[in-house]
């Protein structure tokens, strides 16, 4: 099964970004598809999250930077 993440977690991926700004990234044309819309909010494949990354040059904080699942 594929590791899912929020909001927070890609936040925590991406070096302890600010809600403000993962919600600025997570809603720019380029970035991952959400595999669905909950109340909640939405939830992301962490692999998808961690291509984008790496596609975009972003630095992964430790313990993010493998792929699982």
């Amino acid at each position: 099964m594929d590791q899912i993440v929020g909001a927070a977690e890609i936040g925590l991926m991406l070096g302890g970004l600010s809600r403000q700004r993962v919600s600025q990234l997570t809603s720019s044309d380029d970035f991952p598809e959400p595999v669905v819309r909950l109340k909640m909010g939405a939830i992301w494949r962490a692999n998808d999250v961690r291509k984008w990354a790496r596609d975009h040059n972003r630095t992964l904080a430790e313990g993010w930077d493998t792929d699982a699942g």
